[in-house]
């Protein structure tokens, strides 16, 4: 049995003569009515009656033709996943994730790529929001999760949410947090990111604008020692609420109600390379998990 022949054997059924069924497979009558003569001899029932009328599917026929359907239904899935596999991207895709992620779906998304992209490795660099943009200019990152306002016009971004950002510090600092002034604030302890971090640029805009004189007493990279820092009453910082929501709810930390602002959070590459199959089959995966905006 031959699939020229199902298809031949669905044309007729569906035509109701040779002639339209060899018109729609661009191909001859003969050879239409071979390739049914050769299925019926093949499968030992009659699949048509021959009349003036056209060709009539016998009751044979059509408790056949479903399964016809479902072959040829198949074999177009399998031709479909072959080509998929030929043109799907391989290779390693390098995703930053930046520290302010920890509620990010990462395993869905991956599981979405890995089904979709087959061949593709995918790696994931967790670090500072800077050092990812850093890494996608410079080619090491090919796309990532940045946290903060996008500053460079070789980057195209989508927007996935807002993040809450805090002063946090240790109960101990109760009483000096009960200002509104940031003023009143610049002679404690504080605890800086370091400079490749979203939150280190915005308590830099801070600073600025508020003509502070701030002493950066501690500077750390790791989320993890700087709440250390705040909940031992080493220092003041600044941190996103996600970061410390359970630290809050279990009062071993305070936030300061003078302050609160939001940051965008959001999935970023390189605008040259937006059209690169993997970078968007990684936008398309991460759009199923995350409300992502229009790239701008």
């Amino acid at each position: 049995m031959e699939l020229y022949q199902l298809r031949s054997f669905v044309a007729v059924a569906e035509e109701g003569t040779l002639a339209k069924a060899a018109m729609r497979l661009f191909s001859s009558q003969p050879s239409v009515s071979s390739h049914i003569k050769a299925l019926e001899d093949e499968l030992g029932i009659a699949l048509f009656e021959r009349s003036s009328r056209g060709m009539l599917i016998t009751p044979d026929g059509e408790a056949l033709l479903s399964r016809a359907y479902a072959i040829l239904q198949e074999t177009a899935a399998l031709n479909k996943l072959a080509r998929d596999l030929q043109s799907s991207p391989s290779g390693k895709l390098v995703i930053g994730v930046n520290t302010g992620s920890g509620e990010l779906p990462l395993e869905t998304i991956a599981q979405t790529l890995s089904e979709t992209c087959p061949k593709l490795q995918l790696e994931f660099l967790h670090s500072s929001s800077g050092y990812i943009k850093k890494g996608i200019l410079d080619g090491d990152i090919d796309i990532g999760f940045y946290e903060g306002e996008i500053d460079s016009p070789k980057i195209i971004s989508s927007q996935f949410q807002e993040n809450a950002i805090l002063v946090i510090a240790s109960p101990k600092f109760k009483d000096a947090l009960q200002t509104t002034d940031w003023r009143d604030l610049q002679t404690l302890p504080w605890v800086f990111k370091t400079p490749d971090c979203s939150y280190y640029q915005l308590m830099d805009r801070i600073v600025t604008a508020h003509e502070l004189n701030i002493e950066r007493r501690y500077t750390i990279d790791e989320e993890g020692t700087c709440l250390r820092f705040v909940k031992n009453s080493a220092a003041l910082s600044l941190i996103g609420e996600a970061l410390v929501r359970d630290e809050l709810a279990r009062g071993e930390i305070i936030a300061w109600e003078g302050f609160r602002c939001q940051l965008p959070h959001s999935l970023i590459c390189l605008g040259s390379r937006y059209h690169e199959r993997a970078i968007q089959a990684c936008f398309e995966a991460c759009a199923k998990s995350l409300p992502l905006s229009k790239p701008q």
